[in-house]
């Protein structure tokens, strides 16, 4: 669980340039913009807040504006370092200086598009922007990063593509979502869904404007859904034709859809080419395989189909499956070997040192169009009456390496990759009401395609199978009286973990995690054994669930606009900005930073790294981050009054304003329009000031419980002062910080009468003892005491008490004499072993030299230890004289 260390920073805060990034020039919505947003007041998902690392996309009344979040909070802090402060005041706010900061801290991104923008989705490769609207879908290519640098503050018009001009009309369904390929090549590949549940897919070139004008393919689910052969026509309705009434129209109503992967490599082979769509109903649905005409696949997708599919070839050969099973593995198997029939396109990576990716074209047959699966039945049914959902996440499952690497014959290209936790997908429905469903896809979606015509009936018979979701929790995240209306919930993923997400809500932001309780069902998955199932089950649905807290909570009041949902958020991580949430409401930026969890793996790897390191210096523990005051439009909006001429009064009684007031009709509706608008904005400012004066008692109140337990923690404190210093206070009676500096006196007294005796004492030695010796005649005698403990004799040694020391000179002078008288008497010995005839045995003959040169070195080293002891004790003797 993230715990919050600040809300909205102040280079987000008015009148910082942060701040103008999310409002309009004037703090109020222009006309044609209100004009805009009330033709298209229809509730729907609102994503106007994209994000391309610490680049931001922000929709200001139908504008889109582009700035660096790292940029604007330097920029700031500068600021903030050579002036000494930020000028608050309204009126320097709107000097020519900061409304020239204010022009260069963002650039306007010019777009012809003239409906309301709802969505801005952007690429995964951060090229190109989808603009939607409620009905048309605009594509946009981006300009560099290096613009923000640029000194030109102007607009920058876009290069814009119209996707669909025939298609995503306004005489069409509405567009309800629209989503970046995850297997598309160059991520170029748009998915596009509308209402009336038709999904269209999208191969852009830019080369090729034609690419704009058709999709490549294009399935209507309610032809789908009824369909029994792959020769049928589930093509969309094109332009102009008559459609019939059918209750699809209402039970298949999309409101949001979908991927199962990101295409990453740690995923399971069928999850990137997975669609899941939301029906506003209830359904689910899900189309797999859907892919453009040529993908290209991570290095671990074709490795893990071949398991999947060669498993299923395995139970097909001993006649294991029903016959519709079997005729859906035949059908993979076809689908596949036609994959590793072909030889892939190599193209450049991303970088320069990024290996080549392949690029696979898709497989002819069975064909194009999978089959529609679904609707995906919720067990247990405890779903709540006339459930409307809002949005839908799909939490991609677990790649088993072990089977790949079984499968290869060795694991050269594979490396052991950080995967999920669960092997099983998980499936996260959003109700308008605010309740997430939690299901889990035990079964696993797989590739599905319809029988054909000349296929068996029993293929045609067999092909209806029930999939079940298994519902694992029902998470309320608002209750029902906290509601806003229009209530439209949406999720946004989070950056460190796919088992969390937030949650954007009229109300404000919640965030859910689901890593409680992941591991513990994996484990659980994981055990084959049906021994105390239930027990275990029992206890794991006992246990405590996914964890749920409220970040950020807006603060409402009656002036707010509620025609519009809040957008959702966005989340990033930097290392500048850190853990960092950011969202919009009513053209005033909310933030919150967030603890990032890497930050106490790195405490964690430390500690378990063995070497010692100095302590951190722990902070004082700090009390529960507040969002600061921020005043509401009210206060700072320009008046509307400077221009009521010009919107309110006709152009034919414009002149008579600069005449003298005279009582007619046409003076009268003047008047009371001129009323009508004042009594309105003094209205909205009467409700702000009576909020801040309810902000200031309440702040009064919070000073006087502060003041409250600091006096409880200060009498504790007497207490404790009390019981330590029960010695030397019987006789005080001072209370407080009169104690304390009793104390400290009483210490100090101390202190000096220590020091006095001390000193007392020195003296008193220094007399005793004559005259303190010198440098010189501490290091003479420390060398006399070395040269005594060298020479002197045992004997010596015992009449001076130093027993415990050695006498190297002494010891071998004594051991010199030992080996000579050793020698001598050898010698002796060995002359009078040799015989009587005189003759000496020939085994223990010594030549006359070598016997001569021995007794030589015996002699010289006798000479030379006598030498060094006479020499040694005639210095101690002079040395002793001298000191007498």
């Amino acid at each position: 669980m993230p715990k919050v260390l600040n809300y909205t920073p102040a280079w987000l805060s008015r009148p910082s340039p942060g701040f103008d990034l999310f409002s309009s020039k004037h703090g109020k919505p222009s006309g044609k913009a209100r004009r805009v947003a009330g033709k298209n007041s229809e509730v729907g998902h609102c994503r106007t807040i994209a994000r391309r690392g610490t680049e931001v996309f922000v929709v200001v009344g139908n504008t889109i504006r582009w700035a660096d979040l790292c940029i604007l909070k330097d920029d700031y802090e500068g600021q903030e370092q050579g002036d000494g402060h930020v000028v608050h005041s309204i009126e320097t706010h709107r000097g020519g200086e900061n409304e020239h900061r204010k022009e260069s801290s963002y650039r306007t991104l010019k777009a012809p598009v003239h409906e309301q923008i709802k969505q801005l989705i952007l690429s995964p490769n951060g090229e190109l922007l989808a603009i939607l609207t409620r009905y048309t879908v605009h594509i946009a290519i981006l300009p560099d990063s290096s613009h923000l640098d640029q000194p030109d503050t102007g607009d920058i018009r876009l290069k814009t593509h119209t996707l669909g001009p025939t298609t995503h009309v306004l005489s069409q369904s509405p567009v309800t979502t629209a989503l970046w390929h995850p297997l598309g090549v160059g991520r170029d590949c748009l998915v596009t869904v509308t209402q009336d549940a038709v999904v269209r897919l999208w191969e852009l070139n830019r080369q090729n404007r034609s690419s704009f004008d058709n999709p490549a393919l294009a399935v209507d689910l309610k032809k789908l859904q009824h369909g029994t052969n792959a020769e049928d026509d589930f093509s969309a309705t094109r332009l102009g034709t008559n459609r019939g009434f059918s209750l699809d129209a209402l039970d298949m109503e999309v409101v949001s859809a979908c991927f199962g992967g990101i295409g990453s490599e740690v995923e399971s082979g069928w999850c990137p080419m997975t669609l899941w769509v939301a029906m506003a109903e209830g359904d689910v649905y899900a189309l797999c395989p859907l892919l453009p005409s040529k993908w290209q696949p991570p290095s671990t997708l074709i490795p893990s189909l071949t398991t999947s599919v060669a498993a299923h070839k395995s139970g097909l050969e001993q006649e294991l499956l029903p016959p519709g099973e079997r005729f859906q593995c035949e059908e993979q198997y076809r689908w596949l070997t036609d994959i590793d029939l072909q030889d892939p396109v190599f193209i450049a990576g991303e970088y320069e040192i990024s290996p080549e990716i392949p690029i696979y074209e898709r497989p002819a047959r069975p064909g194009p169009v999978p089959k529609l699966q679904g609707p995906f039945r919720i067990v247990p049914e405890e779903a709540e009456d006339g459930l409307e959902l809002s949005d839908i996440l799909v939490i991609a499952s677990r790649l088993d390496m072990d089977d790949i690497m079984e499968e290869e014959e060795g694991d050269e290209g594979f490396e052991e990759l950080p995967t999920p936790s669960l092997s099983s997908s998980i499936v996260c429905l959003l109700s308008r009401s605010g309740r997430v469903y939690v299901c889990l896809d035990l079964e696993g979606v797989e590739a599905q395609w319809l029988p054909s015509r000349k296929s068996k009936s029993e293929n045609r018979s067999s092909t209806e199978s029930s999939h079940d979701l298994l519902l694992i929790e029902a998470v309320d995240i608002q209750r029902q009286e906290e509601i806003i209306h229009p209530e439209w919930p949406t999720f946004t993923s989070d950056v460190h973990s796919s088992y969390s997400f937030f949650i954007g809500l009229n109300r404000g932001i919640t965030f859910l995690s689901l890593d409680p309780w992941v591991s513990k069902l994996e484990s659980e998955l994981q055990s084959g054994g049906n021994a105390g199932a239930e027990f275990r089950l029992e206890v794991f649905t006992q246990s405590s669930g996914s964890l749920r807290e409220q970040i950020l909570k807006y603060s409402h009041s009656d002036d707010d606009r509620h025609d519009q949902p809040v957008p959702a958020p966005v989340v990033l991580q930097d290392s500048d900005l850190g853990y960092f949430l950011l969202t919009v409401r009513d053209e005033q930026p909310y933030a919150v930073l967030l603890d990032s969890p890497h930050d106490g793996t790195m405490q964690d790897l430390r500690q378990d790294d063995g070497h010692d390191y100095e302590p951190d210096i722990k902070q004082l523990t700090q009390g529960p981050a507040r969002i600061a005051y921020q005043p509401p439009r009210s206060l700072w909006a320009d008046s509307s009054l400077s221009k009521f001429a010009d919107t309110h009064v006709p152009s034919r009684y414009r002149k008579t304003l600069k005449d003298e007031i005279r009582l007619s009709s046409a003076t009268l509706d003047i008047m009371t329009e001129a009323h009508r608008v004042l009594s309105q904005e003094t209205h909205q400012l009467g409700i702000a000031a009576a909020d801040l004066f309810r902000r200031c008692e309440r702040l009064l109140e919070e000073f006087r419980d502060q003041i409250t337990r600091a006096d409880e923690v200060a009498s504790r404190v007497e207490q404790l002062n009390d019981e330590d210093a029960d010695d030397y206070e019987e006789k005080s009676t001072a209370r407080g910080s009169a104690k304390i500096e009793e104390r400290l006196q009483a210490v100090k007294g101390r202190q000096v009468e220590i020091t006095a005796r001390h000193e007392a004492l020195r003296r008193k030695l220094a007399r005793a003892g004559g005259k303190d010796l010198s440098d010189k005649e501490q290091a003479w005698a420390t060398e006399v005491n070395k040269l005594a403990a060298s020479i002197l004799s045992p004997e010596d040694e015992a009449h001076d008490g130093k027993q415990d020391q050695k006498n190297e000179l002494w010891e071998r002078f004594d051991e010199a004499r030992t080996l000579a008288a050793d020698l001598v008497s050898q010698t002796h010995d060995a002359s009078q072993s040799n015989g009587s005839d005189g003759k000496p045995n020939g085994a223990f003959k010594i030549p006359p030299d070598i016997r001569r040169e021995k007794v030589g070195q015996v002699m010289a080293l006798l000479e030379r230890e006598t030498a060094l002891v006479d020499a040694a004790q005639e210095r101690l003797e002079r040395l002793s004289l001298s000191a007498i």
